[in-house]
């Protein structure tokens, strides 16, 4: 038994240290391309971006810390898109840390796997900044994100303004990769606002509905199931993510329910900011992510020339509608 335990642990062993072998020759060749382009530079510093989600939302957070990271003569490295693609985020972890990377800036999922590779990166030197989905119980060093309750409060007005005399059904889209304690307080804040907030003649039932984000083939599949089942299809949905904020979008065209159903959307994707200029949808709820890129690399650096860095970055809010809309996208 004992032998076959000592087995299996080296085999684990190996295939870190392989997919290690792999990223740094990935990375070689990267810059050996640069080199013969004449883009060769020497950095201070090698950070690296760790995160499953890909969406338009971190594609812009992973533009502002690169530039932020230029600034500081840091290499940001994304693990989750091309080379690193078809690994888990667990896999990705583990190669951050057997590739003694500097720093890392990290989505985590809230699962125990994850938090055991945050404190082992920790112990192994590298600081870890978790973004928008935190991990309090690791040993992070900081958390970049959304105020829970100001978020609470804000979905709360915009469901009071999409309510309607009589009963109304709002459906909470919760995403089972993301969901944590601040998800809760966020619904938690929401349905307070909500209740007192609504007028005498207006019954409400907030109910939470659970989805996997982390694909738009799963979320997709899972909007679909809502929108062709009348029985729970609600009068007002909640997206807290852009992957089933552009599903969602969408969906309602698709199934001629624009009118039917009042979705509050989130983040400024070229897809929500289409659907509430053509009154498919009121608003949706956006995050700045210039100041999610740049306060990571800021706390990232601020620990390691001090020792010591915030425990929380908060990243500011804002309401797309209508009257605005014209004002988000690219070039904000």
């Amino acid at each position: 038994m004992k032998k076959t335990m000592l087995t299996l642990t080296l085999v684990a062993v190996a295939a870190v240290l392989l997919l290690a072998v792999m990223w740094i020759y990935c990375d070689k060749s990267i810059r050996e391309i640069d080199h013969q382009a004449g883009n060769d530079r020497v950095y201070d510093r090698h950070f690296i971006l760790v995160t499953e989600d890909s969406s338009a939302l971190w594609q812009a957070v992973y533009k502002s810390a690169a530039a932020e990271a230029a600034r500081e003569n840091v290499y940001l490295e994304w693990a989750g898109t091309d080379s690193l693609s078809d690994y888990s985020l667990v896999d990705c972890m583990n190669i951050a840390i057997a590739s003694q990377v500097d720093g890392i800036i990290l989505q985590p999922d809230g699962s125990s796997e994850i938090t055991e590779q945050i404190n082992a990166a920790m112990n192994a030197g590298i600081p870890v900044v978790t973004v928008l989905n935190d991990n309090a119980e690791s040993d992070r060093i900081s958390f970049v994100g959304v105020n829970s309750y100001q978020m609470g409060e804000i979905y709360g007005e915009q469901v009071l303004a999409a309510l309607q005399k009589g009963y109304n059904r709002v459906m909470v889209l919760v995403n089972t990769f993301g969901e944590d304690v601040n998800t809760n307080l966020m619904y938690s804040r929401m349905s307070d606002v909500v209740e007192q907030g609504k007028q005498s003649d207006q019954q409400v039932e907030i109910s939470a509905y659970y989805i996997d984000s982390s694909t738009n083939f799963e979320a997709e599949e899972a909007i679909r199931k809502i929108f062709v089942n009348s029985v729970i299809l609600p009068d007002i949905m909640i997206c807290l993510d852009p992957v089933s904020s552009e599903c969602a979008c969408q969906a309602i065209v698709e199934y001629n329910k624009v009118g039917n159903v009042n979705i509050i959307g989130y983040y400024e994707s070229e897809v929500t900011r289409n659907a509430i200029q053509k009154g498919v949808i009121p608003a949706a709820v956006t995050i700045d992510t210039e100041d999610i890129g740049r306060y990571s690399i800021s706390a990232l650096k601020e620990y390691l020339d001090q020792g010591y860095v915030s425990n929380y970055f908060n990243v500011d809010l804002d309401i797309i509608n209508s009257a605005n809309v014209r004002r988000f996208g690219t070039g904000q």
